[in-house]
C-alpha cells in the first residue's frame, strides 16, 4: 500500500541538502542529460507561463526561468521542499499532485521524477488534463524498468520508500487511459523523458 506520509517525510527530511546533493556526481550528470532533453521537448518557452508538477525544490522550475519563461507554477506536496525555492518568478503551490487545483491552463507542463512516488499516477495525469490546453506539451520524466532503474528503486527502499518502475507497455497504457498520446521519447540511463499531447 502506498504511504503518502512516508514519502513526504522522506523529502521533508532531505529538503535542506537536496539541492546540494543534486550537484554531486553521478546525480549532477544524470540531471544534466535529463534537463537537456526536457528543454528540447519544451521548445520555445520565452515569456510563457509553465507548470511544474512535483517540482520538489524547483530544479526544473529554475531551469525554465533561467531560459526566460515568464513564470513557473511549482506544485509539490512537501512544503519544506518548496521552501528551498527563492526565485520570484516561481509561484509555490503546496498541494497533492493527485488532486491539485489551479484556475489556469498551461501550454507547457513538466512532471519530472514524480510518477514513481505517487499512489495513483492515473490521478496525477487526470489532474494535469484539467489544466491543459488543446495544444499543451506535457513532458514526463519517469523510471523505466531496466537494471539501473532497479538500483534506483533499491536506493529508495533503503530509505523506506517504495517506488514504481514503468515498462513500455505499462506506461503507454497509462497514458492512453488518461487521454495522452506519445509524440517522442528518449531514454537516459534509468529513465525516459517523454513528450505527450492530448488525444
Amino acid at each position: 500500500m502506498f504511504k503518502f506520509k512516508k514519502v513526504i517525510h522522506h523529502f521533508d527530511k532531505k529538503s535542506e541538502k537536496y539541492d546540494l546533493s543534486s550537484k554531486t556526481l553521478p546525480w549532477s550528470l544524470i540531471r544534466y542529460f535529463e534537463s537537456s532533453v526536457i528543454l528540447k521537448f519544451a521548445g520555445k518557452i520565452k515569456n510563457k507561463i509553465i507548470l511544474d508538477v512535483g517540482s520538489g525544490s524547483g530544479y526544473y522550475s529554475k531551469i525554465m526561468t533561467k531560459n526566460k519563461a515568464k513564470m513557473v507554477f511549482a506544485v509539490d506536496a512537501s512544503k519544506k521542499m518548496l521552501n528551498q525555492i527563492h526565485d520570484k518568478k516561481i509561484k509555490k503551490i503546496c498541494q497533492n499532485a493527485e488532486n491539485f487545483l489551479i484556475k489556469k491552463k498551461f501550454e507547457v507542463i513538466i512532471c519530472a521524477g514524480l510518477l514513481e512516488f505517487v499512489g495513483s499516477p492515473q490521478k496525477v495525469l487526470k489532474s494535469i488534463r484539467k489544466v491543459s490546453k488543446t495544444n499543451t506539451k506535457l513532458i514526463i520524466l519517469y523510471p523505466s524498468n531496466n537494471f539501473l532503474a532497479k538500483i534506483y528503486k533499491f536506493y529508495h527502499l533503503r530509505n523506506g520508500v517504495k517506488i514504481m518502475l514503468f515498462d513500455d507497455d505499462k506506461i503507454k497504457n497509462l497514458f492512453e487511459k488518461t487521454g495522452w498520446k506519445i509524440l517522442k521519447s528518449e531514454n537516459i540511463f534509468f529513465s525516459n523523458v517523454t513528450l505527450l499531447k492530448l488525444i
